[in-house]
């Protein structure tokens, strides 16, 4: 049985998967062995109780995580070898004690490296070489394992334009285009640096430039691999055609994004650090992806994704595209009979004294209105880091309501004087209930003597 991709009036690929379904067979004949069973079950009930029993582990090893995943992978050789050892099959059980062992020692390992060196990039060395490099040789040591791993390398699968791929082409083809993806950002990385030293690059440029290695890497890389298969060029044709329509109606958006990065790369307006203003909250450029641009939030932390298409047709400020300080501003009210002078003098130098504002452009405060029961003033201050105005902002409001407090200027406040239910009101009698020259917030207000609900309302008729 096989299944037939059809193009236009060929056959882009067929795929037979009897010889796979046939060699698998075989693997089962070999895992229905009691022996066999026997070994599994031990393989999957000591991880089992092994999670289950750790917090009957001692002190030492409780306080050692590192060495905790270590006892798993020690219990299974230890039983493996010693059903070896009483001339009892355990060979598969010591099999997968030192897989397993082999897993568990990144742990360890990385910790070891991170101790000497806390900057080495030893989550990335895990994640892209070690850890993938490790899942190979134990698929290809398992396959050993259950049968002969040439003769599953040559069994036939399928048939890609007219070229027969058996089953260890097609793997060592998917690892090969693994480790093209992985590695090419460092060639490209180098390429872009030679350009910076030798031809003068700009910095902000760079990061355009290996953008652009990097995928040239990626798409001969992937040739190459096509060519091992042994895909000619009339295929890549053919597969251009097709895409072509797909570009057309379904991913031109990615297409559009992707342009879009090489030129905001290649412009330099939105590179990695710079400070961007997005819906009125400041945000920093994390990363410029193939897609979209990565930016966290400075307000609460949070991550952005915005297609780099948004760039090009909707506005952002930015603080950092020439200077990275940026001009804030607090706002205050002081009453009428303070000196303008001397409430502007006391501003600036509250502003001067903060070690985060910039002496240059120097703190100014101006008179900006005569409101009802007050003079206000404007207080603009320069600060060297966008994200830090609104801490800033909140510091200076903060030192501005201790220093008048000390130099004796007021801040006036609306206030409300609330009159007992007659008209016209008594002042005298109005003074002498209150006991607050008069003001008293509404809640505190006693009913006056003499006074109902109902005679409210009629007074209030009356005055009306």
């Amino acid at each position: 049985m096989s299944w037939t991709i059809p193009l236009a009036t060929t056959h882009l690929a067929t795929i037979a998967p009897e010889a796979i379904g046939e060699e698998l067979l075989s693997w089962l004949a070999y895992l229905q062995r009691g022996s066999v069973l026997l070994q599994l079950a031990v393989v999957i009930g000591i991880p089992v109780l092994i999670r289950r029993m750790r917090r009957l582990y001692p002190a030492p090893l409780r306080h050692h995580p590192n060495l905790q995943t270590l006892v798993g992978p020690l219990i299974l050789l230890l039983i493996g070898s010693g059903l070896i050892l009483l001339q009892v099959p355990g060979g598969l059980i010591r099999y997968f004690g030192l897989l397993w062992l082999g897993w568990n020692l990144f742990t360890p390992l990385k910790a070891l490296l991170l101790h000497f060196d806390n900057t080495f990039p030893v989550e990335e060395l895990e994640s892209t070489f070690l850890k993938p490099v490790y899942v190979i040789l134990a698929t290809l040591s398992l396959i050993r394992l259950l049968g002969s791993l040439e003769n599953l390398s040559r069994i036939p699968v399928a048939n890609l334009f007219g070229v027969e791929l058996s089953l260890g082409k097609i793997y060592t083809a998917i690892i090969a285009v693994y480790i093209i993806l992985t590695v090419a950002s460092r060639p490209a990385a180098f390429m872009a640096w030679v350009s910076g030293t030798v031809f003068g690059v700009k910095e902000q440029n760079r990061k355009g430039l290996e953008l652009l290695f990097r995928y040239s890497v990626i798409g001969v890389g992937l040739l190459a691999v096509a060519y091992y298969v042994g895909i000619d060029g009339n295929a890549f044709i053919a597969i251009a055609g097709g895409l072509s329509v797909g570009i057309g109606f379904g991913i031109k958006e990615i297409i559009s994004n992707f342009i879009s990065s090489i030129w905001l790369l290649f412009e330099g307006s939105v590179r990695p650090g710079e400070i961007l203003m997005i819906n009125g909250d400041p945000c920093t450029v994390r990363k410029l992806g193939l897609r979209a641009t990565q930016l966290r939030r400075g307000r609460d932390g949070a991550e952005l994704l915005i297609p780099n298409q948004t760039f090009f047709t909707e506005e952002a400020t930015s603080f950092t595209a020439t200077e990275t300080s940026r001009r804030d501003s607090v706002e205050v009210g002081a009453a009428y009979h303070h000196n303008p002078e001397q409430v502007v003098s006391v501003l600036e130098a509250i502003a001067s004294e903060h070690h985060q504002v910039l002496d240059y452009p120097p703190p100014q405060a101006f008179v900006t209105d005569f409101a009802d029961s007050s003079v206000n003033y404007k207080l603009l201050f320069w600060v060297r880091n966008p994200l830090l105005a609104f801490s800033v902002g909140s510091d200076l409001r903060r030192a501005i309501w201790t220093r008048f407090e000390h130099e004796g200027i007021t801040i006036p406040f609306p206030q409300r004087q609330v009159y007992p239910m007659q008209w016209p009101p008594d002042q005298e009698t109005s003074l002498q209930l209150t006991g607050r020259g008069g003001v008293m917030p509404q809640s505190e207000l006693p009913e006056a003597p003499g006074h109902s609900e109902e005679t409210s309302g009629e007074t209030k008729t009356e005055t009306e």
